[in-house]
C-alpha cells in the first residue's frame, strides 16, 4: 500500500502531470477522440450479446432450420469489428447477420465516418493556425544555445548576411528575430534562400512575455539594435535599448550581450548593466569623418579591416593557454610566426562580463589583509568588459580571458 501511495502522491499528483492532464482536458480532439471511443466501444458490446448466441434460420422442406451462426463469438471479435468498420476498413473477417445486429453496424458506419471527419478536421485545424502563428510570430519557441537579435533596420537583409558570415557556427534556424516590423518585410527576409529557416517573434522587445517566447532563458547570444521602427528621437530609441538590456539581463546573465546606442551619454547605463559589448555607431562615424578630414585614408583602412568579405581583416582570437602570464612579447613572436597574421594588441576581460566580475570578486576576497581586501575590490571596481590594450609593452603580462587582436588574411 505504501508503494501505491508513494506513486500517487509524486506521480500521479505531480506537477508535471497536472500540466499535462490540464492541456489534455482543455484540447477538443482529445475530447472528441474519448467520447467516440466511448460510443465505439459500447455499440461493439451491444453487438456483442446481440450476436454471441444468434443463429439464422431457413425453412428447408417445410422445416425450421439453423443455416448460419454468427462468428462474432468473443468481446474481442466485437470490439475488432466495431473499429473496422467505423474507419471505413471492412476487412470483411467478422460481420453482423442479425437485423439488429445490421442495424448496430449501419450506427456505426454513419458515426465512423462523422469521427474520422472531426478528427482530420481538428488535426488540419491544428496544422493550419501552427502555420498561421508561425508567419505572424506568434509561435513560442524551444531553441537552446540560439542567437536572438532584436530590433530592425532598414537593411536587415544585409546586416543578416554580415552576421552569419562572422557567426558561421550558427545556423539559420537558431537565429531569432525580435521586432514589430510588417510580416511582408519578414516574408521577404524568408524569400532568402539562406534565412528561409530563421524564427521570428513578432512583439516589443522590451516585454518580458515577449522575451519568454523567444525561449531568452537559454539563449547563447541577444544583439540589440537601434531600432529604427521605433517613432520618436534619438533618446528614446537608446532608452528602449538600455530597458532592453536590464530586462535580458534580468532574465539570464550567461547569454552573452551586444547593444547598439547612437548616443554616447548612455554608455553608462548599459555598462552598469553588465552589458557585454556597446556600439557606438554615431562616435565611430564621427570618428571617421574627422581622420578623413585630414587626408590620413584612415576611413578606407577601417572599412577595408572591418570588411567581412575581404581578403585581410581584423579579428580576436583566444590566446593560448600555454601563454597566460607570459609576456607578450612572446605571444607576438607566436603570431608572427604563422602565415599572414599581425599581432596588434589585446582585449581583456572578454566572453560573459558578469562571470569575469563575479570571478573576480571572489578571489579579491581571498586575502585576509583587510587593507589589501579593499584596494582589490578597488580594482574589481574599475573592470570594463572588452577592454582593448593596443600595442602595448614587450614585457606586458598576459591575463586570463584575453583574446588576441590581429590583422589576418584568409588562408
Amino acid at each position: 500500500m505504501q508503494i501505491f501511495r508513494y506513486i500517487y502522491e509524486h506521480i500521479f499528483r505531480s506537477r508535471f502531470i497536472r500540466q499535462i492532464t490540464g492541456k489534455l482536458s482543455r484540447s477538443m480532439l482529445i475530447k472528441v477522440l474519448i467520447i467516440g471511443i466511448f460510443l465505439l466501444v459500447s455499440l461493439a458490446f451491444a453487438t456483442y450479446y446481440i450476436e454471441k448466441d444468434y443463429l439464422a434460420y431457413s425453412i428447408v422442406n417445410g422445416e425450421k432450420v439453423a443455416t448460419r451462426e454468427s462468428n462474432i463469438k468473443t468481446l474481442e471479435d466485437s470490439i475488432w469489428w466495431s473499429f473496422v468498420t467505423s474507419t471505413t476498413v471492412g476487412y470483411g473477417d467478422f460481420y453482423p447477420i442479425s437485423r439488429a445486429g445490421r442495424f448496430m453496424g449501419i450506427l456505426l458506419m454513419f458515426f465512423g465516418m462523422s469521427l474520422v471527419g472531426v478528427i482530420t478536421g481538428n488535426i488540419a485545424s491544428f496544422l493550419v493556425e501552427k502555420q498561421l502563428k508561425e508567419g505572424k510570430g506568434l509561435k513560442d519557441l524551444k531553441l537552446k544555445n540560439h542567437f536572438i537579435i532584436c530590433g530592425w533596420k532598414r537593411d536587415m537583409v544585409q546586416i543578416l548576411h554580415d552576421v552569419m558570415e562572422k557567426n558561421k557556427h550558427f545556423l539559420p534556424s537558431e537565429i531569432v528575430l525580435i521586432n514589430m516590423a510588417d510580416p511582408e518585410e519578414i516574408e521577404n527576409i524568408k524569400s532568402d534562400e539562406q534565412f528561409s529557416q530563421i524564427n521570428f517573434i513578432s512583439g516589443d522587445f522590451i516585454d518580458e512575455r515577449v522575451l519568454h517566447r523567444a525561449n531568452l532563458k537559454h539563449a547563447q547570444k541577444v544583439l540589440v539594435l537601434a531600432d529604427r521602427l521605433v517613432p520618436g528621437s534619438v533618446q528614446e530609441v537608446d532608452s528602449r535599448t538600455v530597458m532592453a538590456i536590464i530586462t535580458i539581463k534580468s532574465i539570464t546573465k550567461s547569454a552573452y550581450t551586444c547593444a547598439e546606442l547612437v548616443d554616447k551619454k548612455f554608455e553608462r547605463y548599459l555598462k552598469f548593466s553588465n552589458c557585454d559589448e556597446i556600439i557606438l555607431s554615431s562616435e565611430y562615424n564621427r570618428s571617421l569623418i574627422a581622420n578623413a578630414s585630414a587626408g590620413s585614408g584612415i576611413s578606407h583602412i577601417i572599412s577595408e579591416l572591418l570588411n567581412v568579405n575581404a581578403d585581410v581583416s581584423i579579428t580576436t582570437q583566444d590566446v593560448p593557454d600555454k601563454y597566460i602570464g607570459l609576456t607578450y612579447d612572446e605571444l607576438f613572436s607566436f603570431y608572427m610566426s604563422r602565415n599572414r597574421s599581425v599581432l596588434i594588441g589585446l582585449l581583456e576581460n572578454t566572453g560573459n562580463f558578469f562571470s569575469r566580475k563575479t570571478e573576480a570578486i571572489r578571489d579579491a576576497q581571498k586575502t585576509p589583509d583587510i587593507s589589501k581586501l579593499v584596494d582589490n575590490l578597488k580594482e574589481v571596481k574599475t573592470l570594463e568588459a572588452n577592454q582593448p590594450v593596443i600595442n602595448p609593452y614587450p614585457d606586458y603580462i598576459l591575463k586570463k580571458y584575453s583574446k588576441a587582436i590581429i590583422i589576418e588574411g584568409r588562408e
